[in-house]
């Protein structure tokens, strides 16, 4: 596996907000008075972020490199990014 490292840190990176949003739907689906729905929303904004941060850095280096010369796990993770951005952009449209 070439990509091997830069796959574990990706997965590192969105451990984290994944954990947050997991365990505030459990604080709400258990009835947690101490209000997990600021987990979920904590765990989206971060998830946004890090997506964001990852489709400019993509971007950059398609206009450096060009599309045919970027290699699929690049790809693959900047689809992969896009649509994890999709409802953590939803879920904070509201407070825009």
């Amino acid at each position: 596996m070439k990509y091997r490292y830069k796959i574990l840190i990706q997965i590192a990176v969105l451990f984290f907000p994944f954990w947050l949003i997991i365990d505030g739907f459990i604080g709400l689906l258990v009835g947690n008075p101490f209000h997990p729905d600021v987990a979920i929303i904590l765990g989206l904004l971060m998830t946004g972020i890090i997506c964001l941060f990852n489709i400019v850095a993509f971007i950059i280096k398609l206009n450096s490199i060009g599309w045919h010369n970027i290699h699929f796990y690049h790809k693959f993770f900047f689809f992969f990014y896009v649509l994890l951005a999709v409802p953590s952009f939803i879920a904070w449209a509201p407070f825009l």
